[in-house]
């Protein structure tokens, strides 16, 4: 059996307790792709545990986290030796709101509604959207799924599927959140630090596995017991250190202290008022339209070898180009 076989298989006991994300409730970096739609297969599903959300400065409720990531063939989107290149759009809240990003998002993923979650997905193949974003702070322009551009991997003329090709194994990743298999967690480790760039220290490439580690739910959870049970030593990531508050001296620049509010019946006699040092005053701190990429060299191998070459997609310019946005 094939791995892509076994994980469906984990997919079909996950879709068995989690939310059916068809039925709503009330309420990444790397080289620059050229815009237009990709061939493309889900290849990754990953479960973070509940995260912290916020929206607009403000806190909300925390929740489950998922990111994918999608294998893309093409011109000007896979490797050059023709591999797929895969690209992940930033994780999201679970939500079955109907206004959420993930409801939505599914609804597009989920063409032929047989899923109910977003693991029954990993395998599937897609025409994924590439846009170009501009970076607001250092106006640097950076490629990204537009999600909610999903396309079925049909002809639009004749309604037959694309020739997309298989990915390969080992590709696949597929980390449930309530169920975790330690094959799974150990396919997510990544070994190394980036370096020290911009005046940003060095940080841990192993980002995948902190980030799980750091979830709001971790301990007493399915992944928190699997771990312990097989004698797996984890280091939490060391949360985020509070900032310092400043202190004053007692006695230096206060002139009175407020009473606490008395609720007894018969007030305590008050103890005689202790004399208040002079108030000094404390110094004050100082204050102090993106262009498109060239077109690929000729001669660049753009299709496997050993897999059928990829047919050009018909009228996807004309029929799509007016619909040409992730997070």
């Amino acid at each position: 059996m094939s791995k892509l076989a076994l994980l469906q298989q984990q997919a079909a006991l996950a879709a068995q307790t989690s939310e059916d994300m068809r039925e709503s409730v009330a309420g990444g970096g790397g080289r620059l792709l050229p815009e237009g739609y990709a061939f493309a297969r889900l290849v990754e599903v990953i479960e973070f545990g509940n995260q912290p959300q916020e929206f607009q400065g403000k806190a909300k409720e925390p929740a489950l986290e998922i990111q994918l990531g999608f294998a893309l063939w093409g011109q000007g989107y896979q490797n050059e030796d023709g591999t797929p290149y895969v690209c992940r759009p930033y994780p999201f809240a679970i939500s079955r709101n109907e206004k959420a990003k993930a409801f939505k998002t599914f609804a597009v993923l989920n063409w032929t509604g047989q899923a109910s979650c977003f693991a029954q997905l990993i395998g599937q193949a897609f025409l994924v959207k590439i846009v170009h974003v501009k970076n607001k702070t250092d106006g640097k322009v950076t490629s990204r799924i537009d999600l909610a551009g999903t396309l079925p991997p049909l002809d639009p003329v004749t309604k037959q599927p694309y020739p997309i090709p298989d990915a390969p194994d080992s590709l696949y990743r597929l980390f449930l959140w309530d169920n975790p298999t330690l094959e799974a967690w150990d396919e997510l480790y990544i070994d190394g630090t980036w370096e020290a760039k911009d005046g940003k220290p060095a940080q841990s490439k192993n980002r995948i596995q902190e980030t799980i580690l750091s979830a709001l739910d971790f301990d007493g959870s399915a992944l928190d017991l699997l771990l312990k049970v097989n004698g797996r030593a984890v280091a939490k990531p060391a949360p985020a250190p509070a900032v310092a508050l400043p202190t004053v001296p007692v006695g230096v620049g206060i002139t009175q202290l407020p009473q606490a509010p008395v609720s007894l019946g018969n007030a305590l006699p008050q103890a005689p008022a202790l004399p208040v040092a002079p108030a000094v005053p404390l110094p004050l701190p100082a204050t102090s339209t993106p262009a498109l990429p060239a077109a690929p060299a000729a001669g660049v191998t753009t299709s496997p070898s050993n897999l059928p070459s990829l047919p050009t997609l018909p009228g996807l310019s004309a029929l799509f180009c007016s619909d040409l946005q992730g997070r």
